[in-house]
């Protein structure tokens, strides 16, 4: 019985030290992210000239784009046109890659780039030339094919997920099935392509959002999301797992 105990601390001590070579300390208020590391799961969604750089990662949240970041109708996005009292004229359409969607009578009409409002004037001005007086239109996006975001690591369903409206991180990483049980909280990374071209990492503490302590950031189009894992709750798990099997396996005394 001896020799079992000792066995199962010296299982423990192992365990301890592998979880503090993976939790790591605190985040500093700016540092540089590796990207290849963080995107390892899925590394087909790893821009290529992503691949090895260093991009600057600041702890807390991105800026809240405003209202200039009012969704824009993008290629391949599936689009309901409806134009008021002439059937014959509502259609869906999908809109090619140059931003074009094609309609009965006029023809070809830019839509790329456009919020669906901007795209309603634009659609009602050309019918309004030739065929209709004062037309009514109305956009309605059905697929967002054009605007995604990426969520990877430490959650159950990692993929690719549409961007409909106002998409917050709480609600990106819900698509995404929520955080697995190793998940480490106070160091969610998103990465966002600045204006420049340029990427920034912003670190995350989920925990204090579900807290109300910090606002729930909106996600933009094209944001990725790396969820990594904790080492307290990886040697926690094991753990239990350990607990477990030895508690099944110990002779009854």
């Amino acid at each position: 019985m001896y020799r079992l105990f000792r066995f199962f601390f010296a299982g423990l001590l192992v365990l301890g030290t592998h979880a503090c070579t993976t939790s790591g300390g605190p985040p500093s208020s700016v540092r540089a992210l590796s990207v290849d590391p963080v995107t390892a799961s899925s590394p087909a969604n790893t821009p290529p000239e992503l691949k090895g750089d260093l991009v600057p990662a600041v702890v807390g949240i991105p800026a809240d784009p405003g209202p200039n970041q009012t969704y824009r109708i993008g290629p391949f996005d599936l689009i309901k046109i409806e134009v008021f009292q002439v059937a014959e004229l509502s259609s869906q359409e999908r809109v090619n890659e140059e931003g074009y969607v094609v309609m009965p009578l006029i023809g070809s009409v830019k839509v790329g780039g456009l919020t669906p409002r901007e795209a309603e004037q634009a659609i009602a001005k050309q019918l309004g030339v030739d065929y209709l007086q004062n037309p009514q239109v109305n956009i309605f996006v059905v697929d967002y094919a054009s605007q995604k975001v990426t969520v990877t690591g430490r959650v159950k369903k990692p993929g690719v997920f549409p961007v409909a409206g106002k998409t917050t991180l709480m609600q990106a990483i819900a698509l995404a099935g929520g955080l697995d049980d190793v998940a480490r909280k106070d160091e969610i990374v998103v990465f966002r392509k600045q204006p420049g071209g340029d990427i920034n990492a912003y670190v995350v503490n989920l925990r204090s959002i579900e807290e109300g302590k910090l606002t729930d950031p909106v996600i933009v189009g094209d944001d990725r999301i790396v969820v990594p894992k904790s080492g307290a709750a990886a040697l926690g798990r094991a753990i239990g797992d350990v607990l477990t099997g030895w508690a099944i396996r110990a002779p009854l005394l």
